[in-house]
Parts: C-alpha cells; sequence; structure tokens
C-alpha cells in the first residue's frame, strides 16, 4: 500500500506547475504567455529572468529529488527508489493540474539522478554545459545530456538506472519534437554565449 502511496505523491508532486505558479504569485506573469509557452525552467529564465528561473529550477528539481530520498528512507517501501522518481517526472511532463500539458523533465530528471547518484548527475551537468558551450543550444544539450546518463549507466551495470533513464530519454524526446524539428532546420534558438559568439 505505500509503494502506491509513494507513487500517487510522486505523481502529484510532480504535477505541480512551479513555473507558472512563480511566476504568477512573484513576478506577476503568466509564463505560458511568453517565450516558448513552457512552464519548464528555460522559459522561467527567459520569462522571469535568472532570480524567477534559479527558483524554478530548483523547485522543478526538488520534485524530482524528493520522491527518490523518501522511497530510499522510509520504512515499508518495497520498490525501487528511481520508479518513483519516474513517476514525478511523468508528473511534471504531463500534469494533471493543466490538462496534461506541462514541463520538457529536464529539472526534474537532474533530481531524481542526484538524488539517487550524485556523481553521475555532476557528469551529466559537465556534459550538458559542454554541448551548451560548442553548440549554443539548451535543447540539444538536455537531450544529449540525458542519454550521456544513460551510457554511464549501462558502464555501471546499473540496469535499473537504464531502464529509467531510457524511459525518461523517451519523455524528453516527446515534450522536445518542435525542438528537435527546429534544430533539423537550423532555426533552433541559441544563448548569447559559447563556441563562435564574439
Amino acid at each position: 500500500m505505500l509503494n502506491f502511496l509513494l507513487i500517487i505523491f510522486a505523481y502529484l508532486l510532480g504535477s505541480i506547475p512551479f513555473g507558472l505558479l512563480v511566476g504568477k504569485y512573484f513576478f506577476h506573469t503568466d509564463i505560458r504567455q511568453i517565450g516558448s509557452g513552457n512552464i519548464g525552467t528555460t522559459n522561467a529564465f527567459r520569462g522571469l529572468g535568472k532570480k524567477g528561473g534559479v527558483i524554478v529550477f530548483l523547485c522543478d528539481m526538488a520534485k524530482g529529488f524528493l520522491p527518490v530520498l523518501l522511497a530510499a528512507n522510509l520504512t515499508g517501501v518495497t520498490w525501487h527508489p528511481l520508479i518513483f522518481g519516474f513517476f514525478a517526472v511523468l508528473g511534471h511532463a504531463y500534469p494533471i493540474y493543466l490538462k496534461f500539458k506541462g514541463g520538457k523533465a529536464i529539472a526534474t530528471s537532474l533530481g531524481l539522478i542526484t538524488a539517487y547518484n550524485p556523481l553521475f548527475a555532476l557528469l551529466a551537468i559537465i556534459c550538458f554545459a559542454i554541448v551548451l558551450y560548442f553548440f549554443r543550444m539548451v535543447s540539444l544539450s538536455a537531450i544529449v545530456a540525458v542519454f550521456f546518463v544513460i551510457i554511464l549507466s549501462i558502464i555501471q551495470g546499473d540496469w535499473m538506472l537504464t531502464g529509467m533513464t531510457c524511459l525518461i530519454w523517451l519523455i524528453v524526446l516527446i515534450r522536445h519534437q518542435e525542438n528537435i524539428r527546429r534544430i533539423q532546420s537550423g532555426t533552433e534558438s541559441k544563448v548569447p554565449f559559447g563556441f563562435g559568439k564574439k
């Protein structure tokens, strides 16, 4: 019973649209009406500035972090902690509160990985930063970073992490469909810094 209750908690926690809430109550801005219209971290930085973006990032990251931490420490939880983290990611991408139209799952996925394997999370951040520097596209950097964790998990032989990150990567790809089309057409937006930028 505790396993099922924690799954429900993880999904509902993941569904909380912090980007929307922080924007409305602290910046009087509906980030769905600006930029990409997405409620996630990247659009929060775009529409709310650095302070708002950091707050949204930390809140979204916590959504993936807390369920994994709880599952690893609560007596009576018999399922693998990553399962609960996955449901938080699922909630973020497809939140019940917003008719299943959510974010792109990167910050929440980072929270999951940080709670489970901090070293992999650090390596994923480094991978993200390197790709971002050379290609200047947040979407591409995020997609590659999640795939990088899959590779790391295979090398380590952690098949549960491999399975969960493969599912997460699938969600990431689905949520980034428009970005992928823009990358292919050469029209994806780029950050104003990095390799080749003067």
